[in-house]
C-alpha cells in the first residue's frame, strides 16, 4: 500500500456561462488503477455565488476537507487518477450531472506513485465548457505520506491578522480552530476544537494584528497524533453578537486548512494559515502558529512480567506465565526474563537500551549477571523467538543440582530497577543414556571414525533431559567397535537381517538400559530410511546425523512417532496434534540458536529441517530417565558404581568338544510378518537374558506362544509389531519365553488368530569341536582358528539348518563377546588380540536349529589385560569431553578420567573447560585409568587458555 495526500488549493474560474453570478458545484474524485474511488472532494463556496475570471481558495468544510489522504494499492505503489468536473445553475445549491444549466467541463491527471516526477504540483484543466469556452482550472499538491508515526505535537497559536472584516466600522469577530484525523499510527481519531477567540469580547477592525493569547481554553495545545492531521480555521463577524459563529453571523471571513504530520518534517515548524477569502471575495484573515514534536517520554519503568527456565523447550506464555517443565540436574540452564519497558510504545517504539540484570540462585549460592545488555520494549512487542528480546542468564551445569531451586531475578537500567521476581524450578536427577558404540563399514564405504561417532552422538544433551557431562555413557564391544556388513541396507530384508546381527552381538551384553546404535556413514545408501530400530531388543542403526541418532535412541527408550509427515506407529496422545513442537526451543549454551514452535518434533517425519524436541517428548523422556532419590541419582551420573553382578552366568573352564545343551533358561524367538499376515521365522536361540517388559503399541494384538504336541500352550508372551511407515510391508517381531524341551510348535497369532507356526526339531543340534582341542593349539597373541563339524546322529530327515555363533567369555562370567554371528560355515578365525584379558578364558561355538541350542567350548587359555581406550569428544574447545572404556571393565568415568595441562594433573571428571588453564598456550591431554591400574593417555592438542580454542598445528609438524 502507498498512502498519498492531495491538497487542493485554488479554483480559477474563466467562464461560468452566465451573464452574471451563479452557483457552482465542483467534484473531485481519486480512483485507483481498478477504477475504485478512494477519495472525494466537493465544493460550492459555502452555497455562495461565483463570477467569471476570479480565483477562489478551495477551503473545504468539515464534511469534505480540501486535504485528501488515500491509499493507492500495489507494492511498492500503483497508478491512480484524479478527475474533476464542475456544473453551474442559478437556482441549485449543488449543481451536478443531473441538475445543472451549464457543464463547465472535466479534466483528469494520471499519476504513478513510483515515479517521483509525476508527483508534486498538480494542474487539472483548463477545461472546456459545453459551449466551447475555457471553463476553469484547479491547482493542488500531490505527495506521498510517510509511514504513520505516533508522537506528541505541541501547537502554539500566536496571532491573527485581519485584512477585511467586511464591516464599515468596528465589529465582533469569532475565530475557531479545529483538528481532524482518523484513527492511525496508534493514536485515536481526532475531531476536536483546539481554540476559539473573540478578542476577549472587544471589537476588531481591518488591517490589524491581534494576539491569540486570550484564546480559550489556551493558545498552546498538545495533540497525540499518529499521522496526517488537518488543522482548520474559520471566522465570522457580527456587529451585535460577541461570539459570531456559523449559526449567527453577518459576514463569513472564510476558512483555511493545513496538514501536520509527525513523520514528515516539512509539515512542521512555523505556519501561516490563510489568507482566507471572505464571502465578498476579499482577503479575510490569516493565523500564525507553530508546531513541534515533543521528545518521547523515554523514562523507563521496567517490570518483569514472566520468567522462563529452560534447558531445551518450555511451556511458557508471557506475561502471565504458565506451568514450567520439570528439568534435568547437571544440565546448563537458560533463564529468560520477559520485561515491559514501561514506555508508551507509541513514543518512538517504547524501547530502552542497555538493560542488564542479576540472577540469584537459592539465596545466594550462585549469582550471575545477564549474558548481554538488551533493548527492553513494551511486553506486547516481545517476540519469544528473538533471544535478544529477553534478558538472559546462564546457570552452569555444575550449579544445577537435583531438587527444588529458587531463582530470583531483577533488571536495571540507568539507575532504575525493576520489580524482583522469584520462580521455583524442579531439577531431577537422571540416569545416563548408555550407548554401545558400533561403527559400520560396507564393501564400498569405510566406517565413520570414533571421533565422528562422538561428534554426532554428543549432541544428544542438546535435545534430551540428561546431564551435559556424563549424560551419555559409552560402551564398546571388545573387538567389535567396528563391524563389517554385507547386508543390503536398501531393502527391508537386509535391514531386518542387520538388526538381527546387532541383536546377536548384544545378546550377552545389554540389558533394558543399554542401547546399541550402529552408525553408518551417510555415503551408504539405505533406501528411503535414515535409520531403523528394533524397539524391544534395544538395537538400532542409522546414518551419522544427530537427529537420526536422537530419533532412533528415542524409539529404544519407548517413544513413538509424532504425527507429522505421515508416519505409522504414532503416539495418539502427542500434543500438539500436528506433530510440531508447539513451543519455542532454545539451546542454553548457544542461546542464539532459537527453534520456532512451528518446527517438527524430532520423533516426527516432518521434512523441514532443523527439528527440535517438543514439550511432550521432553517430559516423556524425563520420566523415563529420572532416578530414585535425586541427590544419589545425581552423584551417579558422573561416578557410576561398577556392577558386581556377572554379566553372564559363570562358565566351567573345561574343554567341551562334543555339543551339549546351552544352559540358558529362556529362548529368544523372532521373525517377520507382512501386513497380510505372512510369517517368516528366524533362528531361535537359548539365552540367559531375561525378557524385556511388554510394550503396548496401537493396532492388533500379536502374541508368540510355545505349544506341545497336543496343542497345549506351554508359554506365551505379547510382542510388538510396528510398521513405521506406509511403505513398509514387513515388520519384525520377537519375544523371550521360558525354554521347554517339550516344545513342538512356535506360533504367532494376531488378535487370537494363528498367522504362522514353526515346527520345533525333536532335539538339540549335534556337532563336535575339531580345533583347538588342547591349550598349546591356541595362540593367545594372535588368531584362534576355530573348526567344528555337524554330526547329525540319528536325526530324522529333513534335517534342520543350523545357525552358528562364536562367543568368547571367561570362567567368572565377567564378560561375553560375540564376534561371530549368524554363521552357516563351520570355521571361524577369532582375533584374540582385540579380546578382553582374563586368566581363564574360553571360546564357545553355539548352534541353534531354530529352537534348541547347543554349544562346544575350547580349553581354557589366558589373555593379558588390555589397556583402556580414550573416547574423546569434540576437541575444538573450550569445553572438552572424554571418557574411557576398558575391554575388561567397561566404561571409565568420573575421577578415573584425568585432565593434564602441560603434563600436570589439573582436573578430573568427564569434562574440562580449557579456559581454566589460564592465559597462554597449553598442551592438553586426557588420561583414563581402569580398576586394575592400567591407564592410557591421549594428547588432544595445544590450546589458547584465554579463549579455550585449539590452536592450529604449525606447518611442518
Amino acid at each position: 500500500m502507498t498512502l498519498m495526500r492531495l491538497t487542493l488549493n485554488t479554483l480559477y474560474l474563466f467562464e461560468e456561462e452566465e451573464s452574471g453570478s451563479t452557483r457552482l458545484g465542483l467534484y473531485v474524485k481519486v480512483l485507483d488503477n481498478s477504477g475504485t474511488q478512494v477519495a472525494e472532494f466537493r465544493w460550492n463556496r459555502r452555497n455562495g455565488e461565483v463570477e467569471d475570471n476570479f480565483q477562489y481558495p478551495l477551503d473545504g468544510d468539515q464534511e469534505f476537507p480540501s486535504v485528501l489522504v488515500f491509499d493507492i494499492g500495489g507494492e511498492p505503489g500503483g497508478i491512480g487518477r484524479i478527475t474533476v468536473k464542475a456544473y453551474t445553475d442559478n437556482d441549485e445549491r449543488w449543481p451536478d450531472e443531473g441538475h445543472h444549466e451549464n457543464f463547465l467541463g472535466a479534466a483528469e491527471v494520471v499519476f504513478d506513485t513510483r515515479e517521483p516526477s509525476q508527483l508534486g504540483q498538480v494542474l487539472l484543466g483548463p477545461t472546456t465548457t459545453d459551449n466551447g469556452n475555457t471553463g476553469y482550472a484547479v491547482t493542488g499538491l500531490l505527495e506521498t505520506v510517510p509511514q504513520h508515526r505516533f508522537r506528541h505535537v505541541r501547537l502554539v497559536f500566536k496571532d491573527v491578522v485581519v485584512f477585511d472584516d467586511e464591516n464599515s466600522d468596528f465589529t465582533h469577530m469569532g475565530l475557531y480552530v479545529r483538528a481532524f484525523a482518523p484513527e492511525q499510527g496508534g493514536a485515536g481519531a481526532i475531531d476536536q476544537e483546539l481554540l476559539r477567540w473573540n478578542n476577549n469580547g472587544d471589537r476588531v477592525f481591518d488591517e490589524a494584528l491581534f494576539p491569540l493569547a486570550g484564546g480559550t481554553p489556551s493558545p498552546v495545545t498538545t495533540l497525540a497524533v499518529g499521522g496526517p492531521t488537518r488543522i482548520w480555521v474559520e471566522a465570522y463577524t457580527h456587529d451585535d453578537e460577541s461570539w459570531p459563529s456559523g449559526g449567527a453571523y453577518e459576514n463569513h471571513l472564510g476558512r483555511a486548512m493545513i496538514t501536520i504530520d509527525p513523520g514528515d518534517p516539512d509539515t512542521l515548524g512555523r505556519h501561516v494559515i490563510g489568507p482566507t477569502q471572505t464571502d465578498q471575495t476579499h482577503n479575510g484573515f490569516l493565523v500564525t502558529m507553530s508546531s513541534e514534536l515533543l521528545p518521547p517520554d523515554a523514562t523507563p519503568n521496567l517490570e518483569i512480567t514472566g520468567v522462563e527456565v529452560t534447558q531445551a523447550t518450555q511451556h511458557f506464555t508471557p506475561p502471565t506465565g504458565g506451568p514450567q517443565h520439570a528439568l534435568a540436574a547437571g544440565k546448563a540452564t537458560l533463564v529468560r526474563v520477559y520485561l515491559d519497558s514501561g514506555i508508551d510504545p507509541r513514543e518512538g517504539g517504547g524501547t530502552v537500551d542497555g538493560v542488564t540484570g542479576t540472577l540469584n540462585l537459592n539465596g545466594g549460592s550462585f549469582t550471575a549477571r545477564s549474558l548481554h545488555p538488551i533493548t527492553a520494549r513494551p511486553v506486547a512487542q516481545v517476540n519469544r523467538t528473538q533471544i535478544q528480546h529477553t534478558l538472559n542468564f546462564l546457570i552452569p551445569a555444575d550449579r544445577v543440582t537435583a531438587g527444588t531451586a529458587k531463582i530470583m531475578v531483577q533488571a536495571e537500567v540507568a539507575g532504575t530497577t525493576s520489580n524482583p521476581m522469584e520462580v521455583t524450578a524442579d531439577f531431577r536427577a537422571t540416569r545416563p543414556v548408555t550407548v554401545w558404540m558400533v561403527r559400520v563399514s560396507t564393501p564400498t564405504v569405510p566406517a565413520v571414525s570414533a571421533a565422528r561417532y562422538r561428534a554426532v552422538s554428543d549432541t544428544l544433551p542438546l535435545l534430551y533431559p540428561i546431564a551435559d557431562t556424563g549424560g551419555i555413557v559409552y560402551h564398546t564391544v571388545p573387538g567389535l567397535e567396528e563391524i563389517h556388513t554385507t547386508r543390503d541396507l536398501t531393502d527391508e530384508d537386509g535391514q531386518g537381517d542387520f538388526l538381527d546381527d546387532l541383536e546377536d552381538i548384544q545378546e550377552d551384553h545389554g540389558n533394558d538400559d543399554e542401547l546399541i546404535y550402529a552408525m553408518v556413514a551417510r555415503a551408504v545408501p539405505m533406501g528411503d530410511i535414515g535409520g531403523k530400530a528394533r524397539y524391544d531388543d534395544h538395537v538400532s542403526f542409522g546414518h551419522d546425523h544427530n537427529i537420526i541418532f536422537a530419533h532412533e535412541i528415542g524409539h529404544l527408550l519407548g517413544l513413538r512417532h509424532a504425527p507429522c509427515g505421515g508416519p505409522e506407529n504414532v503416539d495418539e496422545d502427542y500434543t500438539p496434534p500436528d506433530g510440531r513442537t508447539g513451543e519455542v526451543g532454545v539451546e542454553p549454551l548457544n542461546p542464539g540458536n532459537v527453534h520456532p514452535a512451528t518446527v517438527g518434533d524430532f520423533m516426527s517425519y516432518c521434512n523441514a529441517a532443523p527439528q527440535w524436541i517438543g514439550g511432550y517428548h521432553w517430559l516423556r523422556l524425563l520420566n523415563t530417565l529420572s532416578t530414585r532419590g535425586d541427590r544419589a541419582g545425581e552423584a551417579a551420573l558422573d561416578h557410576p558404581v561398577p556392577s558386581t553382578v556377572p554379566a553372564v552366568p559363570a562358565v566351567p573352564a573345561v574343554l567341551t568338544s562334543t555339543s551339549r545343551p546351552f544352559p540358558g533358561e529362556y529362548v529368544r524367538l523372532r521373525g517377520r510378518v507382512t501386513r497380510s499376515g505372512t510369517v517368516r521365522w528366524a533362528p531361535g536361540l537359548r539365552t540367559s537374558r531375561k525378557p524385556s517388559p511388554p510394550r503396548t503399541v496401537p493396532g492388533p494384538a500379536y502374541t508368540v506362544s510355545v505349544e506341545d504336541a497336543a496343542g497345549q500352550v506351554l508359554a506365551d508372551a505379547p510382542t510388538a509389531v510396528v510398521f513405521d511407515s506406509a511403505e513398509q510391508q514387513e515388520a519384525l517381531f520377537g519375544a523371550r519365553l521360558p525354554y521347554t524341551p517339550r516344545a513342538h510348535r512356535v506360533v504367532l497369532r494376531r488378535d487370537g488368530t494363528e498367522l504362522g507356526a514353526m515346527i520345533v526339531p525333536t532335539g538339540p543340534p549335534q556337532f563336535a569341536l575339531h580345533a583347538p582341542l588342547s591349550s598349546p593349539e591356541i595362540d593367545t597373541a594372535g588368531v584362534l582358528h576355530l573348526r567344528w563339524q555337524r554330526l547329525d546322529i540319528g536325526e530324522p530327515e529333513p534335517r534342520p539348518a543350523y545357525t552358528y555363533y562364536v562367543r568368547i567369555t571367561n570362567a567368572d562370567g565377567t564378560f561375553a563377546t560375540r564376534p561371530g554371528v549368524n554363521l552357516t560355515a563351520t570355521a571361524f578365525d577369532l582375533d584374540l588380540r582385540a579380546m578382553p584379558g582374563h586368566r581363564r578364558c574360553v571360546a564357545q561355538v553355539i548352534a541353534t536349529n531354530g529352537y534348541h541350542t547347543s554349544y562346544v567350548q575350547t580349553p581354557v587359555f589366558a589373555l593379558p589385560p588390555r589397556p583402556p581406550q580414550v573416547l574423546a569428544g569434540d576437541g575444538e574447545g573450550p569445553l572438552l569431553h572424554a571418557q574411557g572404556t576398558s575391554p575388561q571393565h567397561g566404561p571409565i568415568t568420573g575421577d578415573d578420567v584425568e585432565w593434564l595441562v602441560d603434563g600436570r594433573a589439573a582436573a578430573t571428571g568427564g569434562a574440562f573447560d580449557v579456559r581454566h588453564a589460564g592465559s597462554g598456550a597449553h598442551a592438553i591431554a586426557v588420561r583414563v585409568t581402569d580398576p586394575d591400574g592400567l591407564h592410557t593417555t591421549s594428547p588432544l592438542g595445544t590450546y589458547d587458555g584465554t579463549v579455550g580454542r585449539r590452536l592450529p598445528v604449525p606447518p611442518g609438524q
